[in-house]
């Protein structure tokens, strides 16, 4: 039905100070491929795989998982940062030097970390065990969460709030296939985006969640400063599941 493989690895992207005095980061693993046949999907086994590979790394006391994620493809990114509390503040465009049927424009990346000892992690762990995975937020009861672009047609790049939101195409795979110039601009404007808001520094953003208005898709970027990435460290100490 699906599988997944990682890999430990010594050191990772630079974490904020204050992460690395919380957090065991000397040894890490990097999830390095995942993948559901088609018949099997939306059926949460994703979740399942990722899950029970954080339990193994927190066997080993590995507090940290890295993995890269195409930034457009929206059903990911539920997974990642809804559901599995995952974060992000490194966009490195165009990373992979290579095209196939997913990638027919430049393959940038996300850069992701999850902490899978701490509280908000631990907290959606237990409410997947009762069937509540959070969902994306709606964005039409969020009017002071702002938009820094409108598809790829029109960008912000001056804007100062607490939480913006980076709108992404709903199928970023279909729209590869049916349009491929529009695909390519969407990929130049996001990238352009990416690189101007995401950071570890304070006054930057992480991406810590998605959100949806009607059939339009938006990932979630708070602004960091020392109470959040005091939030998103706080650790507890016991198991997954």
């Amino acid at each position: 039905a699906g599988f997944l493989f990682g890999l430990t690895k010594f050191g990772g992207a630079g974490l904020p100070p204050l992460w690395q005095q919380r957090l065991n980061h000397r040894v890490r693993l990097e999830s390095q491929l995942m993948a559901v046949l088609p018949g099997f999907r939306g059926r949460q086994i994703g979740l399942l795989l990722k899950t029970t590979q954080a339990t193994a790394a927190l066997a080993q006391g590995i507090h940290i998982i890295n993995w890269t994620a195409d930034p457009l493809q929206f059903a990911n990114a539920v997974l990642n940062y809804s559901q599995l509390g995952a974060v992000v503040y490194e966009a490195n465009p165009a990373l992979y030097n290579f095209q196939n049927d997913l990638n027919r424009v430049e393959a940038s990346r996300f850069s992701l970390t999850w902490l899978p000892s701490t509280q908000r992690v631990q907290t959606r762990f237990a409410g997947h065990s009762t069937g509540q995975s959070p969902a994306p937020l709606d964005m039409a009861q969020q009017p002071q969460i702002v938009r820094v672009n409108d598809g790829p047609v029109v960008s912000r790049f001056d804007v100062d709030a607490a939480v913006i939101a980076f709108e992404v195409p709903a199928n970023w795979s279909g729209l590869q296939q049916a349009d491929l110039p529009l695909a390519q601009h969407w990929r130049e404007t996001t990238d352009q985006l990416f690189v101007r808001y995401l950071g570890k520094e304070p006054g930057h953003y992480m991406i810590t969640g998605t959100g949806k208005d009607g059939p339009r898709c938006y990932l979630l970027g708070q602004r960091v400063d020392e109470s959040l990435l005091d939030a998103l460290s706080q650790t507890i100490h016991t198991g997954v599941g």
